[in-house]
């Protein structure tokens, strides 16, 4: 039960050290404890949350720029999109802490 705890819980810790391969190899190593790999492939998934947005946000600032001759539009856009993806990616960072802690502190 202990190994469980911990496997699952580094799952999560691991958006420190290392965000996208632990949580992989956990998924695929521990094929045969299925609790450990829910929490894996849950961790993998917060872990590329962050990225997709940031891809997102470079590409909606990207499509910004060139549509309008705006610069000021651009500007804000870059601005707006910056900060909604810093936000959302501080939320996910604290999110993951919250269910490492929450795993191990677990009865």
């Amino acid at each position: 039960m202990q190994k469980i705890k911990i496997l699952s819980a580094l799952s999560y810790f691991s958006i420190v050290f290392a965000p996208f391969i632990f949580p992989l190899i956990i998924w695929f190593v521990c094929a045969d404890e299925p609790v450990i790999r829910n929490h894996a492939k849950k961790a993998f998934l917060l872990h590329l949350l962050p990225v997709f947005l940031t891809l997102m946000g470079i590409i909606f600032v990207g499509t910004t720029g060139i549509v309008t001759d705006q610069a000021q539009l651009t500007g804000w856009g870059v601005v707006l999109a910056l900060g909604i993806v810093s936000l959302i990616d501080l939320i996910v960072f604290i999110y993951n802490i919250y269910k490492g802690i929450k795993i191990l502190a677990q009865d």
